[in-house]
């Protein structure tokens, strides 16, 4: 019993080590992730709670597009930081869209998400993407590969500013609100 605690101690410590913090910046040219234009051509989506949302209301906003999941212990130490980046920006200027990764059926996601929203105080859409369409259109490498968090920073125009992979590092100190909001203030003092 007690080899099984330290393998599960250990496999906790790689998939979360995996989920710490690494930064693209995309170059003119399109050097990143994946595509450069928001929102990708599967625009219409359904919250968890199966309400419409249409990405191309996103439009001529710096968008922030997270990806993560209920498991994932760096999932849990950022979203409070997307959670107060929303309140610090006007909806006018910022958009946050969490995407779910869970791989739950559509009836459980909603308990399970609720229940998640509620206790992180989520004040952003969050959208469950079980089937992955929607990291696919992102991310281009093998899934199995994936991070979670990954965070995708677009600008006004829906270009793809920066993609961090993990929780958002400054000399590999996470602080996701303090690299995300930077990015942000770049971002509209361009416009």
């Amino acid at each position: 019993m007690r080899v099984y605690a330290i393998r599960g101690l250990i496999c906790s410590l790689v998939l979360w080590a995996l989920g710490c913090g690494e930064a693209e910046i995309a170059q003119k040219g399109g050097a990143s992730a994946g595509p450069t234009v928001f929102p990708p051509q599967l625009h219409q989506w359904k919250d968890f709670e199966g309400r419409s949302v249409d990405l191309n209301d996103y439009r001529g906003k710096v968008v922030i597009l997270n990806f993560w999941a209920t498991w994932c212990g760096p999932c849990r130490y950022e979203i409070p930081a997307l959670v107060q980046i929303r309140e610090d920006y006007g909806p006018d200027e910022v958009a946050i869209i969490g995407v779910s990764l869970d791989q739950v059926p559509a009836d459980k996601a909603q308990p399970l998400l609720g229940k998640f929203v509620e206790r992180f105080e989520i004040n952003y859409p969050i959208l469950h993407d079980s089937r992955a369409e929607l990291i696919k259109t992102y991310y281009k490498q093998n899934l199995n590969t994936v991070a979670v968090p990954m965070t995708y920073v677009f600008d006004q125009q829906g270009r793809l500013f920066r993609t961090h992979r993990g929780v958002p590092s400054i000399n590999g100190k996470p602080d996701p609100r303090g690299v995300i909001s930077a990015e942000i203030d770049a971002l509209l003092k361009r416009s």
